[in-house]
């Protein structure tokens, strides 16, 4: 396939920096815009990219609504791939095949996980390490460096988020093959190797992006609260998307403004 260039955005480019992503606007907005970029956009892989958050959070409202026994169909969003309807028929009917390959594959895993066990941890572990290896497979698609590397440190993100929670609840190392994704820079063995030594852990991400965070990470092992971490982990996501505010032209451009809508329906 023809790289695409920078130059390919020049019109895309153009029409973003004279609009700007509205904290107001309601998610059907938004899903229009997602629309229209991908219709703009030199490789629409691009815009799908940040569209996969979305189909996966409405997996997992659905998981969870199955679990509870509750109707919480107002918390789908809207903005992913498959329409909240489309996702829903097809776990009721257990036919995938109207659903993307890898996102039906770990959406038929995780509900049949649920029914064996009804752990809704197991199901959104099972989510949650499918989301970022198909972060990682279309950015290696749209062949965006930049991409790949958000890819690789979201899923750094991940498996420290669950480190940091086993660590504080003492979890068996036996317990890590479930919970981690292997699509960051630091590889499950490494990981594996330093459990359950905290300091050994927390020192697998000193030469990463999320260095600043940890910390944070360390006072939520001892108990201090989570919600510091959290911040302090969004801040890292932020400050490498940053980077791309000082494109004039070019992916970039797109993949800033496609962040700006993430960050504000969040």
């Amino acid at each position: 396939m023809k790289k695409i260039k920078d130059t390919d955005y020049l019109y895309l480019s153009a029409y973003l920096q004279a609009k700007s992503a509205r904290r107001n606007e309601s998610a059907e907005d938004k899903a229009a815009a997602f629309r229209e970029l991908s219709s703009l956009a030199p490789d629409p892989q691009i815009v799908d990219f940040f569209r996969l958050k979305y189909d996966y959070h409405n997996a997992k409202v659905y998981l969870k609504s199955v679990a509870a026994g509750e109707d919480n169909s107002r918390l789908f969003l809207p903005l992913g791939r498959c329409a909240p309807a489309v996702l829903t028929e097809a776990c009721r009917t257990e036919d995938y095949r109207s659903l993307p390959a890898e996102f039906a594959a770990a959406l038929k895993e995780s509900s049949e996980t649920l029914g064996r066990t009804s752990d809704p941890r197991l199901a959104d572990f099972i989510l949650d390490r499918a989301y970022v290896k198909e972060m990682k497979d279309t950015a290696e698609k749209t062949r965006s460096d930049f991409l790949l590397g958000y890819a690789a440190l979201q899923a750094d993100a991940l498996n420290l988020r669950a480190l940091v929670r086993m660590l504080k609840s003492g979890v068996r190392p036996e317990q890590l093959k479930s919970v981690l994704t292997d699509c960051g820079s630091v590889r499950c063995a490494a990981i594996s190797s330093a459990y359950p030594d905290a300091a050994a852990v927390m020192s697998l991400y000193k030469s990463t992006k999320l260095s600043p965070s940890l910390g944070d990470a360390e006072k939520a092992v001892k108990g201090e609260g989570f919600a510091p971490f959290e911040r302090a982990v969004r801040s890292c996501l932020d400050g490498y998307m940053e980077k791309a505010k000082y494109a004039c032209f070019g992916e970039n451009v797109l993949i800033r403004y496609l962040y700006q809508i993430e960050e504000q329906s969040t």
